[in-house]
């Protein structure tokens, strides 16, 4: 490691929901330690990504889909996490679907504008554009409209051109020791990401609002003298009619759910797992201060 010339840097990724945030993210440090699904509003909280080579390492934060309207107190938590996470940051990438631009983009760029760090726009989903070969005249359109430091174009899905937006963040990255050991790769507990892992399979085989209307709370997360992992869930919901829905028929849909979490968290932890988990209902449970304290909304607003 070249300590002289180190960089470090923290990048903060913005956008309005459902761009790919987490899916860069993920892709760009080469781990997965943000959960994903094609559904908005998947992430809730500001997460770290750790990325370490010899050179460089560059903390990317991911932040949850700023909301037009601000609804119940969860989501009024969800725009203030949002915006906090652009305090103090060395680079802003706002994220946008390059099939199109909408007033969801220009509030987030508004609220971008407020900081002193340099914005380039990262125009994601060109596996979905219809036509390619429009690329670089929406990238010239964009230009003429706004100052942005750099447009990249890419795919998270496929990895196209994100080896060449890491090369371009790290040579703006300024030079400094680093933030955290060259192994981690999350500031975020293992008990955290657990319960995300519970929740992605939530958004991914529970349909309608129920996903939106549901959080997880770990009980319990402690580790056995063989190396088993035991955790102990909590999925809240909002009604009983949610509740039989995640069950479904003979338990099949909470049996899913927990087999593909579990799966999740070995792959991440490398260890085996043990997942107990129980539905318990608590109605406005999104709009209640002590209940966001208690499944991990602390900052609310």
């Amino acid at each position: 490691m070249d300590t002289e010339n180190f960089r470090f840097g923290v990048v903060t990724l913005v956008g309005r929901p459902n761009v790919g945030k987490s899916s860069i993210m993920n892709r760009l440090i080469g781990n997965k330690v943000s959960i994903t699904s094609r559904r908005p509003q998947t992430t809730r909280h500001r997460i770290q990504g750790i990325c370490s080579t010899d050179e460089y390492q560059i903390v990317f934060v991911d932040t949850p889909g700023i909301h037009e309207s601000a609804g119940v107190a969860m989501n009024r938590v969800l725009n203030r996490t949002a915006r906090s996470s652009l305090n103090e940051v060395d680079l802003i990438l706002m994220v946008v679907d390059a099939r199109r631009w909408t007033s969801g983009d220009t509030r987030v760029l508004v609220d971008a504008g407020t900081t002193d760090a340099s914005i380039w726009l990262i125009m994601n989903k060109l596996d979905l554009l219809d036509r390619p070969d429009l690329v670089l005249p929406r990238i010239d359109e964009v230009r003429q409209r706004y100052d942005f430091g750099e447009i990249v174009p890419l795919s998270a899905k496929t990895g196209d051109n994100l080896d060449h937006l890491m090369k371009l963040v790290a040579g703006v990255m300024p030079e400094g020791p680093l933030g955290f050991p060259a192994v981690q790769i999350t500031d975020s507990s293992d008990e955290f990401i657990a319960a995300e892992f519970i929740r992605e399979q939530i958004f991914r085989l529970v349909g309608d609002e129920i996903p939106y209307e549901t959080a997880v709370d770990i009980r319990s997360f402690s580790e056995r003298k063989d190396g088993l992992v035991s955790i102990e869930a909590d999925i809240w919901c909002e009604n009983k009619r949610q509740r039989s829905i995640l069950i479904g028929d003979d338990g099949d849909r909470l049996k899913a759910i927990g087999s593909k979490a579990r799966e999740q968290i070995q792959r991440y932890l490398g260890k085996k797992v043990y997942l107990e988990q129980w539905i318990k209902v608590k109605k406005g449970w999104a709009d209640d201060k002590r209940m966001l304290a208690k499944v991990g909304y602390s900052r609310w607003n």
